[in-house]
């Protein structure tokens, strides 16, 4: 190893060793000129009899760096040089080839360094990999406390932990942060440690003595606290509540969750604080913990799972919700599950999952699209230097020799366009997890470059340098000494090269059609999802989302604070009319449940209603027109006779075409449930997200709600240019009825764009991976053409001295290129068809193998091949024929 590490050395240090050897070789030679002076021997001949005993200077050099490099080493940091040399001379190819490819592979790293934090990259605590899952969605906070009390005897340790978003503010507009209720073993059982202060504890799993606790992420302390020093023991209000600051968590942690980081964790042991009476500890029907475990030593996932379900019946039944009995028999028979949780938990992953391979494949068609770009460029430049390639053939390279020296080219450019595309990547990841933000919810993904995301762009480096150097370096073949010696040479490969670069070129066209095919599709499909009817009107619309929990008013008081908080909104000038609701449509939230009885017979899923309960006057604000019936009075209130208002999906499914005024439905289990009379038939209109289309919707009276939940909307409809003022007199308002509440405002463009999050961010990534492409193809066929121009310059000179008309010309230089265009064409059609049915679950209101989709990327991809084709087409039929002629 000292021996290959010396060798290694000296190609860092071989032009001064090579000095060093020169200057040593002379000195000796000097030397033994002064001992033949001396010895009076200097003549002519005794002079070159010395010379010749030591030998050639350079022979020497080269035996001694034999010796001591690789003759390997010393081979290719000799192509190394001569291709750097090389594309120094030609800095315009250089650029374009180095600029193509840190696009391409810049895109390719940018979108799998997004890939590499949400599917692949580790938890970063100890030992992730012994990390399971209870998987089957959310839990009860009776479940966690059951399975703890078997942890230490079935698990090497366990936790739990529930989402939450906490409001920093002291009263009024809310400043939302996002956190976690944790159970105290987290950190020990995680294996993380504080970067200031102490982590939670079990013992912090019981009320705390000295008041609640919490502890914060590192960017929270930087970016709230200012990084100070004394931020143990200091103040953090949560929800009005003050928390002790007792530790700091490590820059590099963000909790179990994956896409989004908990900046304050606190005990469940606080919630009821923040909840109050509504606290979630007791409830066996509130689903909202997650809980994951870690594997004792040896364990298996398969023993663990074992484990849990041995002790299954006792958690079960220690943890009965208070359900019907069918629904309790499904509740006790359900099995746990463990899944491995190496990465994490993450709801970004199931939502983006798909949408991220998809694009993964796309990007990556992209990179082959530019790598058969640099691949025709590279063809060209050998085609251009095939005097030089055949000089260095005649004085004795061997043709390896002369491929290698291809080959360093386009790994020189390769390795160029990798380091600039890890800049891009950068920048382009960033820019695309901020996409992915909504009003909802902040993302937050761990992008640093790790081994993968560098393997990985080193693997597309070296991949993209062989595809990119086969095609000259084939051409290799074809080379004669004798070349340097003819003034007009047929070229590297004669006809052939032709023949290679426009294979390169219809692999362009074909794979470019393909990707406008998808971006047609996918920005169809988002264009599609903007333009569904909602069903009501959301211009003019504030959307105040209210949150009463910090509010000292009694929770079955909170239907009267509701009304004065309405009455205060809608006297504010500019407000038009103002209504309270349970639901937000379009948020992404929901309320069902079953129909429980009603003329259609009970089919499964189909059975489930959506619900919201409104105030008066919430049809006129949203602009939902009542097509029959009344709207709710002040009347409907707790005590008098149960009404609803139905949309037509719901009468259409459930009441079988029946005239629906005075029908009776009931809500809950076969059998049971709360009967309502049907008042009113309302229009349909969007419940959760335009992909779902119109639902069966049900509208209560919020009136006859005995208790309200402390979340509520309030929507305004303002005067048409006032929503700005309005918002500001709304706060205002709201503030004055109940200082203690906290609000949000939104509009109904933040909740619409929320909800077509991921269509968005696929048309917006398809369309520029497909216009990139479509611009690598038009620049390849432009090249192509001009290439063909070029090599037949002086027989079109000869055509047009002969009076071919220019025309004439431009149509004999299209027929070939027409050629390459339509067999491209037909092969993107074919692989577009092909795959087209892997998207189709991605798609909305669209056939994956539309017609006009297709048609119109066919149309857009042949117009922009014919316009590149026909500028260097145009070009040649303005020859002048004396030039030409001339210059051959």
């Amino acid at each position: 190893m000292r021996t290959l590490f010396r060798r290694l050395g000296y190609v860092l240090r071989h032009s001064r060793r090579d000095a060093d050897l020169r200057e040593e070789i002379e000195t000796h030679r000097a030397l033994r000129q002064e001992a033949l002076e001396r010895a009076g021997m200097e003549t002519q001949e005794a002079v070159h009899e010395s010379r010749r005993a030591l030998g050639s200077v350079t022979l020497a050099v080269e035996d001694v760096r034999d010796v001591w490099m690789l003759r390997v080493i010393d081979a290719t940091w000799h192509d190394v040089r001569a291709a750097f040399r090389g594309l120094q001379k030609s800095p315009a190819f250089s650029f374009v080839a180095i600029a193509t490819l840190a696009l391409g592979i810049g895109a390719n790293t940018g979108l799998f360094s997004i890939f590499n934090s949400l599917m692949l990259r580790p938890l970063p605590v100890r030992d992730p990999g012994t990390l399971v899952l209870l998987t089957g969605g959310s839990w009860t906070y009776p479940i966690w406390e059951e399975i703890r009390r078997y942890d230490a005897q079935l698990f090497d340790g366990a936790f739990a932990w529930a989402e939450e978003r906490f409001d920093l503010s002291q009263g009024g507009v809310s400043e939302l942060v996002d956190g976690a209720y944790v159970s105290g073993a987290l950190f020990d059982v995680l294996g993380v440690s504080g970067f200031r202060g102490r982590m939670l504890t079990p013992e912090d799993d019981a009320d705390a003595p000295d008041g609640p606790v919490a502890v914060i992420s590192h960017r929270f302390w930087q970016k709230h606290f200012g990084g100070t020093d004394d931020v143990l023991g200091r103040q953090l209000t949560l929800q009005r509540v003050p928390f002790t600051v007792v530790g700091i968590m490590p820059p590099g942690f963000f909790g179990p969750d994956v896409g989004r980081t908990a900046d304050v964790m606190i005990p469940f042991a606080a919630e009821p604080l923040i909840r109050r009476r509504e606290s979630a500890l007791g409830e066996r029907s509130m689903w909202w913990v997650e809980v994951m475990v870690r594997l004792q030593p040896g364990q298996s996932i398969e023993q663990a799972t074992a484990a849990l379900r041995g002790v299954q019946p006792q958690i079960r039944y220690e943890t009965l919700p208070k359900w019907p009995e069918e629904m309790l028999a499904r509740y006790l028979d359900t099995p746990f599950t463990l899944v491995p949780a190496t990465t994490g938990k993450s709801d970004l992953r199931g939502r983006f999952e798909t949408p991220l391979r998809a694009m993964v494949v796309a990007v990556g068609l992209v990179l082959l699209v530019a790598c058969a770009n640099i691949a025709s460029l590279l063809l060209a430049r050998a085609l251009a230097r095939r005097r030089e390639l055949s000089v260095r053939l005649a004085l004795g390279a061997s043709r390896w020799r002369i491929a290698r020296l291809l080959l360093a080219e386009s790994l020189m450019v390769a390795t160029a366009g990798a380091a600039l595309g890890l800049l891009f990547a950068k920048w382009s990841s960033a820019l695309l997890v901020r996409q992915l933000a909504t009003w909802r919810s902040a993302v937050f993904l761990d992008l640093t470059f790790d081994w993968r995301v560098l393997g990985f762009t080193a693997l597309l480096a070296c991949a993209s340098a062989i595809i990119a150097g086969v095609a000259p370096v084939l051409g290799v073949k074809s080379i004669a000494p004798n070349d340097a010696l003819k003034d007009v040479g047929r070229g590297i490969a004669g006809d052939r090269r032709f023949a290679v670069r426009g294979t390169l070129v219809v692999a362009q066209i074909a794979v470019s059609l393909v990707l406008l095919v998808a971006a047609g599709l996918f920005l169809r499909t988002f264009v599609s999802l903007t333009r569904v009817p909602l069903g009501f009107v959301p211009e003019d619309v504030v959307v105040v989302a209210l949150n009463l929990q910090p509010s000292t008013v009694p929770r079955q008081e909170r239907g009267v604070l509701t009304e004065r908080l309405r009455e205060a909104v809608t006297a504010v000038p500019g407000v038009r009319s103002a209504a309270v609701s349970v639901m937000t449509p379009v948020s992404g939230s929901g309320w069902n449940n079953w129909v429980g009885d009603s003329p259609s017979p009970p089919r499964d899923r189909n059975q489930m209603t959506w619900i919201n309960a409104i105030t008066p006057g919430w049809f006129t604000t949203m602009g939902i027109p009542l097509l029959s019936g009344r709207d709710f009075e002040p009347g409907d209130r707790t005590g008098g006779g149960a009404v609803a208002i139905v949309n037509e999906t719901f009468a259409a499914r459930f009441l079988l075409g029946q005239p629906p005024i005075g029908q009776t439905v009931r809500l809950g289990a076969p059998g049971g449930g709360t009967p309502y009379v049907i008042v009113g038939l309302a229009r349909d209109a969007v419940y959760r997200s335009p992909r779902e289309g119109m639902v069966p919707t049900i509208y209560l009276p919020l009136a006859q709600r005995e208790q309200l939940g402390a979340t509520l909307a309030l929507t305004a409809r303002a005067v048409p240019g006032q929503r700005a003022t309005v918002e500001r007199g709304v706060a205002a308002a709201l503030t004055r009825v109940d200082p203690a509440i906290a609000f949000t405002f939104r509009t109904f463009d933040q909740l619409v764009d929320a909800t077509v999050t991921q269509e968005r961010l696929v048309a917006l990534l398809s369309t520029f991976f497909g216009g990139l492409a479509l611009l690598l193809a038009g620049i390849g066929l432009y090249g192509v053409v001009a290439r063909a121009v070029e090599a037949r310059r002086t027989e079109i000179g000869i055509r047009v001295a002969l009076g071919a008309a220019p025309a004439g010309i431009v149509r004999l230089v299209l027929r070939r290129i027409g050629l390459l265009i339509a067999a491209g064409f037909t092969i993107g059609i074919g692989l577009g068809l092909w795959a087209a049915a892997a998207v189709q679950t991605m798609l909305f209101q669209l056939d994956a193998r539309d017609p006009t989709t297709f048609a119109i990327a066919a149309i857009v991809l042949v117009s922009v091949g014919m316009v590149a084709a026909w500028v260097p087409a145009r070009r040649a039929a303005r020859l002048d024929p004396a030039t030409v002629l001339r210059e051959g």
